[in-house]
This record gives structure tokens, C-alpha cells and sequence, in this order.
């Protein structure tokens, strides 16, 4: 079941809502909590009983995991042995259903070997929901979460609105809002702000990046069959996966955002307008927002500190010390932020594509290069961001490397491909790039259309590019009229409910 059918929109949807307001009336927050906890593992069981029993046994062992650290510190007992068993537990079996067939390929490629792929179906946002439990882990060993009930924890681990594809939250900003409260369940303002929300985002997946995702697709799976392809049908294809991701994740969040204010729950926003940024860090601070902060704080911060320090005790210079402190760290982070998005060589290159831009970007300020203006900033971000979305979409080095090689010039090196050639309709693909390229370019995002009425965990920040008073929303006849014709849009194209591209990793 997903957002955009009309299984979720027109049943699962109301009837929780209904079920959330009438919990609320009869026993108050406290029965909520458990309620929806309850709600959203029927919401993933919709996929299988099976996945549902793996998210279930990976939710019940980080509790009783959790407890025993936080018993243990509370004791001033050392957690150390404990949490990295308990880290390494949740790793292992997220190695088992994602990466267990792409080690046996490697070592078949390598060995020559014969192994069969292990009949392994990969539950829906197990990586999401592994590493938020793997950082309630480690600040429990920090001494920064304290024990939870089994019902409220439940709902940490598996909240509907963010456990298939994010955001990847903390548990303090989830948990805080957990507390005593006295606001109603059903408020007007929330339901129309939440909807509000959800149907923007609804509306970028079915209407913006289901219509764009066919010229992506016949772009890659014509290389990838075999074809040859030309300079501007690369492009085009490129562009398009990039524009068609876009929508479909910043909607997904959306959507996310808004269903979790709706039931009384804030989340983090995960998206602020990345195709803007006019440096590859700047990029890294507004996509994929809240997987960029999980691993700053675990990886890249810790590999940090400790180089920092090893530095200064070896008296390094200051090439060496930048390499150890930063350009190490930020490499190893992105490189297993490409392996946590999936399994493959793809995975591991574009993350390895991102480390290294980073570390140039980091060396180019450390070592006060010429200033960049904010326009050849935007263009060398976008080559990065594009060219690396090539890698992240194809499904096997060769096809990226065919398609790379025909985006910047050097096809007649690269032999890939047949007589055929991969052929789009041009005039359609380019009208809608150049379209969805002005939205993302000039219009305000989301958040910032609804700045009055601030619905994220996050705090707000002061307003920095002022927007017209009439694109603000406010609970409006015109804004109401806009909004129901956006969802009729929607509705009348969600016929063939494609999952939401996030859902694969």
C-alpha cells in the first residue's frame, strides 16, 4: 500500500484518522501513542505478513537491546561491548535481506564460483528503519534517551508516514512531542494544513514524476538493452531521472511531513529546494537533509575528531592534516551512504563521486582558492548532481559509463551498444524539463508556500527570499479551491500506483 492509491487515500487514511480521533476522545494521548503504533504495522503489513514480522523482531530487539545499555549506564557500568553488539546485530541483518546476493555476485565474478542468489525478499524501508534504531542505540549508550514504553517505542520504530522512505528521525524530536499534552486529536487548522501539505506532495509524484519518469526509463533501459545513445538524448534522459527523483522523494517527504502533522506528530523536513545550491556541500545540506545529518553525526564527526586529534599529536602539515581530518572522513561517509541506498557497484561509485567532490569543495575553502561565482557554482554543482544521478539510476556500470560518456563528449571512446539508438520524443521531454526546471529554479518549496503556519519538527528559520503575499498559504476560498482541484488532477492519474522510487533502497 502506498500514498498515492486509492487503497490508502480512500480507506486505510479515514479510517485510521477516525480511529486516532476516537482514541483520542475516549482515553486521551496516552492510548494514541499504541494506537497508532497498532495502525502503522497494519499499514506495512499491507506489503506481507513476513516483512511486517521482520520489522516487528527488529523493533522488540532494539528495546530490550536499549534497555539493557541504559540499565547498564545508569549503573556506571561500561555499555561499549553491548552497543557494538547490538549495532552489529541490526548490521547484520540488514547485510542479510539488502547485500546478502550482491556479495554472492561479487565473489562468483571474482571466484568464478557458481552460487546461487539467496531467495530473500527485501523488506520495504528496512534501511530507514534500521538506522534510526541503530542512533536511539547510541545515544542510549550516551546517555541521551531514556528507557521508552513499548508502545510509544513502537511507533518511534515504525510511524506509517516515515518508515517505508523517511525521514530518518531522532528519537528526541519524536519522542519529546510524546509527552504530556493537552491539544485535541481533530483541529481544523491541522487537518487543513496537513492535508494541505500531503496534497502537495501528492501531487508532485502522480502529476509531476510519474508523467517525466517515461523519457528517464526509455533513456536507461535502452542503453541498458543495448542501444546506442547520442548526445542530447543522454541529456534529456539524465535530466529527466534527475527532475523525476526530485519530485518523487520531495514528494514523498511531503507527503510525510504533512500525514505525521495530521495525526498530532511533527517530523523533519527532508528537502529545501537542493537544485539551487550552488555548491556540492550546500546541495548535501538541503537533499536527502535528515540521511545527511544521521551520518555527520556517526560518521563523519567521530572519523573527524579522532583524525583532528591524531593530527595535531603527529604534528602534521597542513596538506597531510587536511587529508586525515576532512578529506578522509567525508569520503568514508558518503562512500557508505552509496552502499546504504542499495546493493551494488553503482551504489558504491556514486557515493564514492560525492565523497571526493566534497573533499575538493572542502580543500578549495581550506586552502582559500579563488572564489567561485554563484553561477559557475551552480553549474559545476549541477555537472556533479547530474552526472552522479546517472550512476545512481543505471542499473550496471556500463550503462552509466555508456551514458556518461555520451553527456560529455568522449562516446567515440567508450564502445557500447548496437546500430539501434535510443530515440525520445524530444519536443514533450524537453517542454516538461524546461517547465519542471523553472518550478524548482524560481517558485518557492513547500515549507516556504506554508511558512505560516510552520507544521516541522525543525525549528523555523527567518524568512531569507520574501515571497509574494498571495503564494503564502492561509485557509482561503481561493486556496481551498486550488488545493481540490490539484487533488482532482492527482486522482484522475493515479491509475497505475507506482511505488515511489526510495522504496528500492
Amino acid at each position: 500500500m502506498v500514498f498515492n492509491s486509492f487503497e490508502f487515500l480512500l480507506v486505510f487514511l479515514p479510517v485510521t484518522y477516525a480511529g486516532f480521533v476516537l482514541v483520542h476522545r475516549l482515553w486521551g494521548w496516552r492510548a494514541v501513542y499504541p494506537y497508532l503504533a497498532f495502525a502503522s504495522l497494519v499499514f506495512y503489513a499491507q506489503w506481507s505478513l513476513e516483512i511486517a514480522a521482520v520489522l516487528v523482531a527488529s523493533a522488540t530487539g532494539n528495546l530490550l537491546a536499549a534497555k539493557i545499555i541504559i540499565a547498564r549506564r545508569e549503573k556506571g557500568a561500561s555499555t561499549r561491548a553491548h552497543l557494538i553488539a547490538a549495532v552489529a546485530a541490526n548490521i547484520l541483518v540488514l547485510g542479510l535481506f539488502k547485500y546478502a546476493n550482491f556479495f554472492l555476485d561479487t565473489v562468483n565474478a571474482v571466484s568464478g564460483s557458481g552460487f546461487s542468489h539467496l531467495n530473500i525478499i527485501l523488506p520495504v524501508g528496512i534501511s530507514f528503519y534500521t538506522f534510526i534504531q541503530i542512533g536511539f542505540l547510541v545515544e542510549a549508550s550516551n546517555g541521551q534517551a531514556a528507557v521508552r514504553s513499548v508502545g510509544r517505542y513502537f511507533l518511534f520504530a515504525s510511524f506509517f508516514p516515515c518508515v517505508t522512505a523517511g525521514p530518518l528521525v531522532l528519537q528526541k524530536e519524536i519522542f519529546d512531542q510524546m509527552g504530556d499534552r493537552d491539544d485535541p486529536a481533530f483541529s481544523p487548522w491541522r487537518v487543513s494544513v496537513g492535508l494541505t501539505m500531503f496534497g502537495m506532495g501528492l501531487f508532485k509524484k502522480v502529476v509531476m514524476a510519474d508523467t517525466i519518469a517515461p523519457f528517464a526509463d526509455a533513456a536507461f533501459n535502452g542503453v541498458a538493452d543495448g542501444a546506442a545513445i547520442g548526445f542530447v538524448e543522454a541529456w534529456v534522459g539524465s535530466l529527466c531521472y534527475t527532475l523525476q527523483l526530485y519530485f518523487d522523494f520531495s514528494g514523498y517527504s511531503d507527503m510525510a511531513v504533512g500525514l505525521g502533522y495530521l495525526f498530532g506528530i511533527r517530523l523533519p523536513l527532508n528537502f529545501n529546494s537542493p537544485l539551487k545550491a550552488r555548491s556540492i556541500t550546500d546541495f548535501w545540506r538541503r537533499w536527502h537533509i535528515t540521511m545527511t545529518r544521521f551520518f555527520t553525526n556517526y560518521i563523519y564527526t567521530t572519523t573527524a575528531i579522532k583524525n583532528t586529534r591524531r593530527a595535531m599529536v603527529g604534528q602534521y602539515g597542513p596538506v597531510k592534516k587536511f587529508l586525515a581530518a576532512a578529506a578522509w572522513p567525508v569520503i568514508l561517509t558518503f562512500l557508505v551512504a552509496g552502499i546504504w541506498h542499495g546493493a551494488g557497484w553503482t551504489f558504491v561509485v556514486y557515493g564514492l563521486v560525492h565523497g571526493f567532490a566534497l573533499a575538493i569543495n572542502h580543500g578549495w575553502r581550506e586552502f582559500k582558492m579563488p572564489t567561485v561565482s554563484p553561477l559557475a557554482g551552480w553549474f559545476l554543482t549541477m555537472s556533479v548532481v547530474v552526472s552522479g544521478l546517472v550512476v545512481f539510476r543505471a542499473p550496471d556500470l556500463e550503462t552509466c559509463g555508456a551514458i556518461l560518456a555520451a553527456m560529455w563528449g568522449i562516446s567515440q571512446f567508450v564502445g557500447h551498444g548496437t546500430a539501434e539508438m535510443v530515440t525520445l520524443d524530444l519536443p514533450f521531454s524537453v517542454g516538461l524539463i524546461a517547465i519542471y526546471g523553472a518550478i524548482v529554479l524560481t517558485m518557492p518549496n513547500t515549507q516556504e508556500i506554508l511558512r505560516r503556519y510552520w507544521i516541522s519538527s525543525d525549528p523555523q528559520p527567518e524568512a531569507t527570499n520574501a515571497i509574494p503575499s498571495w503564494m503564502e498559504w492561509r485557509p482561503s476560498r481561493v486556496w481551498a479551491v486550488s488545493a481540490a482541484i490539484a487533488m482532482v488532477v492527482a486522482f484522475t492519474m493515479m491509475g497505475s500506483n507506482t511505488s515511489f522510487l526510495y522504496y528500492k533502497f
